[in-house]
């Protein structure tokens, strides 16, 4: 059984009850900072604040992540490796199409999950290993699909983009300060009639991320003749 007391890292029993604590790994380390981005927002993570956490002095971990910028590359590979997509299952039984949806939506999921971290991911660079053998994976299951490997390329990273900025509008947070609410949004409209009747059946995320995202991929459709297969 383990435990985790407040300000300390996790600690767990040996054969003999007596408490040991774990080891200071990396993924624990970008694990944590995760949590504390999650709980507190990008401005309510620091080195400092992250080495309290874990209940160490913060040169403990220099060595796994020498600075800051270091820790949000983790950051963002946790958060795609969170991306639920069994590509070899779907390069097997499933299109291009199928592919791509699933990518999205999951990619969406993951987002919604962390949005304070939407602007490390929207920001960073992914050039993790795994990462990039996820990127890697996911174009060599669509190569059967008759687009072209710079097509593919440009097809999953407008899906990226978009559903990075979709989510952003949807669950991010504003800067500044809170923004009004949808019942005085919806006030402010009594002057614009247009735009009042568009707004009128209130707002939809979801049923909006996947008008677009049918309407971008018939786009895609439409490059070249890809197989079904």
């Amino acid at each position: 059984m383990s435990r985790q007391p407040a300000g300390n890292r996790p600690v767990s029993t040996d054969d003999t009850g007596r408490p040991v604590r774990l080891a200071l790994t990396r993924e624990y380390i970008v694990r944590t900072a995760l949590a504390i981005l999650d709980r507190d927002g990008v401005a309510g993570l620091s080195m400092r604040k992250l080495a309290a956490e874990l209940g160490t002095n913060p040169m403990a971990f220099y060595h796994h992540l020498p600075n800051k910028a270091a820790l949000f590359d983790g950051v963002v590979e946790a958060a795609y490796a969170e991306i639920d997509i069994d590509i070899e299952a779907l390069a097997r039984t499933g299109t291009w199409r199928d592919m791509l949806t699933t990518f999205a939506r999951s990619l969406r999921d993951v987002l919604r999950h962390h949005p304070h971290v939407l602007a490390i991911i929207a920001t960073r660079p992914a050039y993790a290993p795994s990462i990039l053998g996820l990127a890697d994976r996911a174009l060599g299951g669509l190569r059967g699909s008759g687009f072209t490997d710079r097509d593919l390329l440009v097809m999953v990273n407008a899906l990226r983009a978009f559903t990075i900025g979709h989510v952003l509008a949807e669950v991010g947070e504003p800067v500044g300060g809170p923004t009004p609410t949808e019942e005085e949004a919806v006030g402010l409209l009594d002057r614009y009639p247009n735009l009042a009747r568009a707004v009128s059946g209130g707002y939809q995320p979801q049923e909006q991320f996947e008008q677009v995202l049918q309407a971008m991929l018939d786009g895609f459709e439409q490059w070249s003749p890809p197989r079904t297969g």
